[in-house]
């Protein structure tokens, strides 16, 4: 793959591809081997459903406070050193998980795990954003994005049998080998540029597109419901639907590997579409059938459905991360992707902190799980009108975005009413 000319006419190290998606799925890994391990973590430690919940929420609130700053970096240091921090960091977490004797030692790994995510995306969007042309971009972004749920997938298919063998906390020592994995490939894989031209300088917030904070507000939405459907639906198998421990776990598995090839497809075919409008849309009405239908099987008492809902959540949920990704590269300017990644960053992890929590509180205090479904549906229900509200502003204020373009609406605007 040749590289554009902001990283000089050569090729990219081979496994650049493999890298990013190891550096997208080690950031969350402590988080998924919790949810994979959950029936034997919440028994160990004695937790409630709101309790588990307090891990998501600490490791995405932990995420969401370090993305502005982490998301700086990314334009400023070298991604080598970036790609270093962020492996040794899950590396900790993950150690951490192991050897934590108290839900306080534990809720302190998660935290650590929350920090070191949030370089995920800033320094792999910079990444691609500096080394591959924009018409080819979209394969690369839905193969680093799919790192996400092939560790979400490793982690529901061998942890729980890992656990039942060596305990959760042996499960997650066996885990941060990934992390050793990705800092053994770091330095033969990535290039080791110097920081885009004028990026020390920065740019005020208000100079993003206007692109970006439309984004952050729909990432905001979908991450509250992808992480609550996430993290509690292993746990809802175990308690509703009276599946063992294995079986439980492999709904994580199940989600991930259906997320894994649609997050490739719709990178394969992002880089065609005109605008992220339509395609945000569907994702959405798309994810909030997939979790009815998780919800119908327990009053249907039809563990099928359950299955069928967590693929459609895979295909349609999970994927779109992707679209939101290729958009927000598709309309910053390179030297700011870092930083533009970092401000959706935060409303991201926002909604991966207040979903899970929301919807173990909800949980615990009605005393079963149908209102918590309910309410993902809800929230997948406003995601779609927001896509639909952007798609009115933009159709009064300017053209579409096109891949490859920058964000033109304002400019438009401007000169139509002069």
């Amino acid at each position: 793959m040749e590289i554009s000319k902001q990283a000089g006419e050569r090729s990219v190290p081979r496994g650049f591809g493999f890298t990013l998606a190891l550096a997208m799925g080690v950031g969350p890994l402590a988080l998924y081997t919790l949810n994979a391990t959950s029936p034997l973590v919440t028994a160990d430690l004695g937790l409630s459903r709101a309790e588990f919940g307090i891990f998501a929420m600490v490791a995405f609130l932990a995420a969401a406070i370090a993305s502005p700053l982490v998301g700086r970096c990314a334009d400023v240091f070298s991604s080598r050193v970036v790609l270093v921090v962020l492996f040794t960091g899950s590396a900790l977490a993950l150690v951490g998980a192991a050897v934590a004797q108290s839900f306080g030692w534990l809720l302190l790994a998660v935290a650590v795990c929350g920090a070191v995510q949030a370089l995920s995306n800033p320094v792999t969007n910079q990444l691609i954003a500096a080394h591959v042309p924009a018409g080819r971009r979209g394969p690369l972004m839905g193969l680093k994005q799919a790192g996400v749920q092939l560790s979400q997938f490793t982690a529901g298919l061998v942890l729980p049998t890992v656990a039942v063998l060596l305990g959760w906390r042996g499960a997650a020592a066996v885990a941060a080998s990934v992390a050793v994995v990705g800092l053994l490939l770091v330095r033969g894989t990535v290039p080791d540029d110097a920081p885009a031209t004028g990026v020390r300088h920065g740019r005020r917030l208000a100079d993003l597109p206007a692109a970006v904070w439309w984004l952050t507000g729909y990432a905001l939405l979908t991450g509250a419901a992808l992480q609550a459907t996430n993290v509690y639906l292993p746990l809802y198998s175990f308690e509703r639907l009276h599946l063992s421990v294995r079986v439980a776990g492999l709904t994580a598995a199940v989600v991930g590997s259906v997320g894994l090839v649609s997050r490739i497809g719709w990178g394969r075919g992002a880089d065609r579409m005109r605008d992220p409008y339509h395609p945000l849309f569907l994702l959405a009405i798309a994810g909030g059938l997939g979790v009815s239908a998780v919800l119908a099987a327990e009053h249907l008492h039809q563990p099928a459905l359950m299955w069928a809902g967590a693929v459609v959540f895979g295909a349609s949920g999970l994927a779109a991360n992707v679209v939101v990704m290729i958009a927000l590269v598709h309309v910053s300017p390179v030297q700011v992707i870092g930083t533009a990644s970092g401000i959706l960053a935060v409303g991201l992890y926002l909604g991966f902190a207040l979903g899970p929590i929301s919807f173990g509180l909800i949980a615990d205090g009605i005393g079963y799980y149908t209102d918590g479904w309910l309410a993902v549906m809800a929230t997948y229900a406003v995601a779609a009108v927001l896509a639909l509200v952007w798609r009115a502003q933009r159709a009064n204020g300017g053209a579409p975005v096109v891949p490859g373009e920058p964000d033109r609406a304002p400019v438009e605007a401007a000169q139509r009413s002069r």
